[in-house]
């Protein structure tokens, strides 16, 4: 990694993913009082919960930005395959969590552990890094379609479809041969096809997105009708009025649709904003950098905050079938927080190695310019 370049402030970067994680804590605090009693017993248990994991991300956060980045490179191959085995654990009965009909956690006693969330910050960290060493083909497809089936028979299609988006994607931008990712993209849409057509719950939230006026729609309506009832300004904080039993999981899936109604079109268009400068300044750091694994790496963990604020979004809006995908750093959820500022602290690691050597080529060019005018001056 060898730079000219001043870098970018990631200071902007820190700042919108701050803003997310704040605003997430909030609404959390005043939307879940009634889901959080059924759960943990206590009123604030959930946001008191979120504000935990958001203390360990950041720490997780800071701790990692100071790490020497050849022993994250170094030990990339090792925490891909240890989150692959963690999802091999979630499928074995003894292991896994079942929650609501899916095994997709593990249970640590007073903490649970989505594998699936650690899986899409290791392969993001993996493949961008043997992808820039013109390896075989199979090397990178092999072990993506292992995960991928692990993840599919928990069952979680819509983690399925972002984790095989962005390494897709990686696997583009690392000059990848055109023909093979048009091959993997008609055998993934065909495979997602017979996934939703066999599954009753899939073929269900389908039925529901085609035909609103059916009974499957129920929850999709009640998601519109937040959003609907919250107009330009919304019904102020805290007056959320189907935050209570009418929306589904109000604390990660539906958590948008009361931000939507209780700060209206004008909150929304706040959030949707701090994403996507978020994801602009993510994708303008990686344009600064010289190393291509660095780069492959920062352009997907924005690819990862887009695409998964993009698909949690659209299932409000009912654009796409209702998921269970979490919004980033807002929605309740310490596996997907933590391993998204996994993510984020490792491109600020990239940032710090960039900001080092920048100042060590100044230092250099500052001192080769003073001896050459000293024996100017002689």
């Amino acid at each position: 990694m060898t730079t000219n370049n001043k870098p970018i402030s990631f200071w902007h970067i820190f700042g919108y993913l701050f803003f997310l994680n704040f605003i997430g804590l909030v609404f959390l605090s005043i939307s879940s009082p009634f889901e959080s009693i059924n759960l943990t017993g206590v009123s604030f248990g959930i946001a008191k919960k979120q504000l935990i994991w958001s203390l360990i991300g950041l720490s997780i956060f800071f701790i990692i930005r100071y790490l020497d980045y050849s022993l994250i490179k170094k030990f990339s191959p090792i925490l891909f395959y240890f989150s692959l085995f963690l999802l091999f654990l979630v499928v074995i009965p003894q292991f896994g969590l079942k929650i609501l009909g899916a095994n997709r956690w593990l249970n640590f006693g007073f903490f649970g552990v989505q594998p699936s969330e650690l899986f899409k910050f290791t392969s993001i960290l993996y493949f961008s890094n043997i992808l820039t060493k013109n390896v075989n083909l199979k090397h990178f497809f092999i072990p993506l379609v292992i995960g991928l089936f692990l993840i599919i028979i928990e069952p979680n299609l819509s983690t399925t479809i972002l984790i095989a988006t962005i390494s897709i994607f990686l696997f583009y931008l690392a000059n990848g041969d055109i023909k093979s990712i048009f091959i993997i993209g008609v055998i993934a849409l065909f495979l997602g096809i017979i996934l939703t057509i066999t599954s009753p719950y899939r073929l269900k939230r389908l039925q529901s997105l085609i035909n609103p006026q059916s009974t499957q729609a129920y929850h999709s309506n009640q998601l519109i009708v937040s959003l609907a009832s919250g107009h330009i300004f919304g019904k102020g904080f805290a007056n959320s009025d189907q935050k209570y039993m009418f929306l589904p999981k109000v604390s990660t899936d539906s958590i948008a649709a009361v931000i939507g109604e209780e700060t209206g079109f004008i909150g929304m268009l706040i959030i949707c904003l701090a994403y996507l400068y978020l994801v602009s300044h993510l994708i303008n750091f990686s344009n600064t950098l010289t190393d291509h694994s660095t780069q492959l790496f920062t352009i997907g963990i924005s690819l990862w905050i887009a695409f998964q604020a993009l698909i949690n979004l659209g299932a409000i809006t009912s654009i796409i079938p209702l998921t269970g995908m979490p919004l980033p750093f807002i929605s309740y959820g310490g596996s997907s927080l933590v391993s998204l500022y996994l993510g984020l602290g490792v491109v600020a690691n990239i940032h710090r190695q960039q900001q080092l050597l920048y100042l060590k080529n100044s230092d250099q060019q500052n001192h080769h310019h003073h001896r050459s005018s000293s024996h100017s001056s002689h």
